[in-house]
């Protein structure tokens, strides 16, 4: 019967813990409305960042444009407005190598932290690199930082710094 109480203790233990954490997750985290602009923009190749990874926040015109360059395509092409900084800020993450896919993209908020959820899926390395940006728009917030999560992992974060 003791083995019975413990087992039983435990498993509810168990599945009270992973309900809990999961319905923090799903009823705490409000949705985030977003655009997404990487169609129309390319990694400049003097930006400045290295690695395999970037993720960044980004609140000015100046410091977008030190970063990225328009890539303008036959047919629709999706470009930032011109006052876009005014109400929104641009978080962005960046995977070079092999040709990458962000697909399922999803932003939520939750006391002050962006949440940017995607599936990332590269494609077969080559012989050529790319470097394949996910920019998206959200409006300003009291927002201090974002998460990036991909493939449900937390793949990096980004500090938001304010104009003065």
């Amino acid at each position: 019967m003791k083995l019975f109480l413990s087992v039983f203790a435990a498993l509810t233990f168990l599945f009270a813990a992973n309900g809990a954490a999961h319905t923090v997750k799903t009823r705490s985290n409000a949705a985030v409305e977003f655009q997404r602009y990487d169609s129309g923009y390319f990694e400049k190749n003097n930006s400045g960042l290295k690695g395999r990874k970037s993720y960044l926040a980004i609140t000015d015109q100046k410091r977008f444009d030190k970063v990225f360059g328009v890539a303008a395509t036959m047919g629709p092409n999706n470009f930032l407005p011109p006052d876009t900084f005014k109400t929104k800020i641009i978080i962005a993450a960046i995977k070079r190598g092999a040709l990458c896919e962000y697909s399922d993209v999803k932003v939520a908020a939750k006391n002050g932290i962006l949440q940017v959820s995607y599936t990332a899926k590269d494609q077969e390395p080559g012989s050529a690199t790319f470097r394949s940006p996910l920019i998206l728009a959200v409006d300003k917030g009291k927002y201090k930082e974002v998460l990036f999560m991909e493939n449900g992992k937390r793949a990096g974060t980004a500090r938001i710094r304010r104009n003065i």
